[in-house]
């Protein structure tokens, strides 16, 4: 009598815990049926709307993109359903994996096209935040479309013809690079960044009746370019220590503008107006001033892509001293191996990053005639420029960046 007893207790306490579990069940069954979180397919690629397909206000909307299939895929980002259109509603999409940085873009009512020919590798996925700005009654639906018949940009060009790789095979600051360690994932200010570094063979482009080098493919997608050999013009930085500071007023980029007019302005509509980084904050050490640059690059010799400072809009300007460490140079040892030495160039040339001030003189990054980031040059003494320039996301190129077949615009 007691054993049934016993087990009939045991049952009734079962079912009460099946009941709670059931209750919470069911409670976050609600809470996870209400979300406004939308799941479709296209081939395949699987879509997350975290937030919905239905973009209306000036939220943020999140949503993600995975490629489940055996091959890299290419897609587009639409607008379907757009209703209530207004002109001066403007949008910014950002996606990291997705080398997509948009920022303050007009609707393209014509195309209905928020970004095309995005590049997803197969097993990955690719996150996104677009948000409307200045928008009271426009909506539209998000579609996302597989590209089939695409000409190929330039950005996924460079990744086909070189696949990435996740870390340097040396230690970028500390060693100089003096093999072919190819392109290599990073992350800047916008999103991932592939950089080149050390001996490199496959960077070339023709542009302008021009020889170039690729430095890196940004993080918004467009491609950072530098000129393989030196403008013609000696400059210095600046030839007071009187608003030196100020970037915008230095002589060089009074000559980098001249230069552009003179011979880049044809092709203005392939050139993107980056934002280029001046970094100027510093402290006091023995009365000299220490720019954080120096900091980072000579003394801890941590570079970074991020820009720790202020940035100003240009077509064109010159690498910092960062970028140089990232592609095989550092402060203490000759490298006449990786690709931005070019024994041609007879004279050190100017980075845009400040090292140090005092005693009435200011001395910034340089690239020496042995390959040597150096740090000991007057800033008011006249040396070699190298231009860097950003081609457009959306460029379309011929050629495999070898120096006998270099990538060549269409």
């Amino acid at each position: 009598m007691r054993k049934k007893y016993k087990r009939l207790l045991i049952f009734i306490g079962f079912l009460i815990l099946s009941c709670i579990f059931i209750g919470i069940l069911y409670l976050f069954y609600e809470k996870v049926t209400s979300n406004d979180t939308e799941v479709s397919v296209v081939g395949e690629l699987s879509i997350n709307y975290i937030n919905g397909s239905l973009i209306e206000d000036n939220k943020t909307y999140e949503f993600s993109i995975t490629n489940n299939g055996e091959n890299d895929v290419y897609y587009e980002i639409l607008i379907d359903n757009l209703k209530n259109y207004e002109s001066k509603v403007r949008y910014n999409l950002n996606s990291k994996e997705g080398s997509i940085g948009i920022s303050d873009e007009n609707l393209d009512t014509d195309t209905n096209i928020l970004a095309s020919n995005i590049l997803i590798t197969k097993g990955t996925t690719q996150n996104f935040n677009l948000k409307l700005d200045n928008n009271s009654m426009t909506s539209f639906v998000l579609k996302i479309k597989k590209t089939t018949d695409l000409e190929e940009y330039f950005y996924a060009t460079i990744l086909k013809n070189t696949p990435s790789v996740k870390h340097s095979k040396t230690v970028v600051g500390t060693d100089i690079a003096t093999l072919n360690e190819g392109l290599i994932e990073d992350y800047d200010d916008t999103g991932i960044t592939y950089y080149y570094r050390g001996k490199i063979d496959n960077n070339y482009v023709e542009f302008a009746n021009m020889k170039w080098r690729i430095v890196r493919i940004n993080g918004d997608g467009s491609v950072k370019l530098i000129l393989d050999n030196a403008i013609g013009e000696l400059a210095n930085y600046h030839d007071s220590y009187e608003n030196y500071e100020n970037y915008e007023k230095t002589n060089i980029l009074n000559i980098l503008n001249n230069y552009y007019d003179t011979y880049l302005k044809d092709y203005n509509d392939n050139i993107v107006n980056y934002k280029f980084c001046v970094e100027n904050e510093s402290t006091i050490n023995d009365s000299k001033k220490v720019y954080n640059a120096y900091n980072r690059v000579a003394t801890n010799k941590i570079p970074t892509f991020n820009c720790l400072g202020d940035t100003y809009s240009n077509k064109i300007g010159l690498l910092t001293a960062d970028e140089i460490a990232y592609a095989g140079a550092n402060t203490t040892d000759d490298n006449k191996e990786f690709y931005l030495f070019n024994s041609e160039i007879e004279n050190l040339w100017w980075t845009s990053s400040l090292a140090t001030a005092g005693d009435n003189d200011f001395k910034p990054f340089a690239l020496s005639t042995t390959g040597k980031l150096i740090y000991s040059e007057s800033g008011k003494s006249l040396k070699n420029l190298r231009p860097t320039i950003n081609l457009n996301r959306k460029t379309i190129v011929t050629g495999d960046g070898t120096s006998t077949n270099p990538y060549t615009l269409k």
